[in-house]
């Protein structure tokens, strides 16, 4: 079976910035494998177009260029957002505001989008939602070790528990997830160290780092 949409394929690959002497910002070895599906708009659109029929065995490597992984830089996406945004039932998170902390939030249209602190002032925080690779190309290599159909877990919201095992478990379930190699409870005291989102909302859907 060759990948194309509606399938899924075990693959190990790194990912680097512009070239094959960029910086490593991702990797999946070859005794873990990452599950990655198509067609169901997870992946960069440059995932989907460079793999489409590849097959069990296939070693790829692609370069990808602003437009076709994170988009370029946009000026417009720099906002200044009211403090009062970040009141939780009337008190300020204030140890969600320090620079360089990406949190999660919500667009006008209901949509949640990361944005990183960039600026701190007495009535406003300046962010900006650009992904932090926009403008940058990737260089992706890596090998397909099989490829099957998907099936309805595999269209389940991934990362539920913010392992990355994908099991889309809740906080609130009564039994842990364990797949091979990997043993982890759900409970969280801590808020998320990525976006912020404070423990009682972990693993509840609403992190954009793969707390949710």
């Amino acid at each position: 079976m060759k990948i194309s949409t509606n399938s899924a394929a075990q693959v190990s690959y790194k990912i680097l910035t512009n070239d094959n002497k960029g910086e490593m910002i991702e990797f999946a070895d070859d005794s873990n494998p990452r599950l990655l599906v198509f067609g169901n708009n997870t992946l960069i659109p440059g995932f989907e177009t460079h793999m489409d029929g590849l097959q069990a065995g296939d070693n790829f490597e692609f370069s990808l260029n602003a437009n076709e992984s994170f988009g370029e830089y946009r000026d417009d996406l720099l906002v200044e957002v009211p403090k009062e945004a970040f009141m939780i039932n009337g008190v300020l998170k204030e140890d969600l505001l320090y620079l360089g902390n990406d949190i999660s939030m919500l667009d006008n249209n209901g949509y949640v989008v990361s944005g990183r602190v960039i600026e701190i002032h007495p009535e406003i925080v300046k962010m900006d939602f650009n992904h932090k690779l926009a403008g940058s190309g990737l260089y992706v290599s890596g090998k397909v070790h099989n490829v099957r159909e998907i099936t309805e877990a595999d269209l389940a919201p991934t990362g539920g528990c913010g392992s990355g095992c994908g099991c889309a478990s809740k906080s609130s379930d009564s039994e842990s997830c364990s797949t091979e190699k990997h043993n982890h409870e759900h409970a969280y005291e801590d808020d998320c160290p990525s976006c912020g989102n404070p423990a009682e909302l972990r693993g509840k859907g609403h992190g954009d780092c793969g707390c949710s």
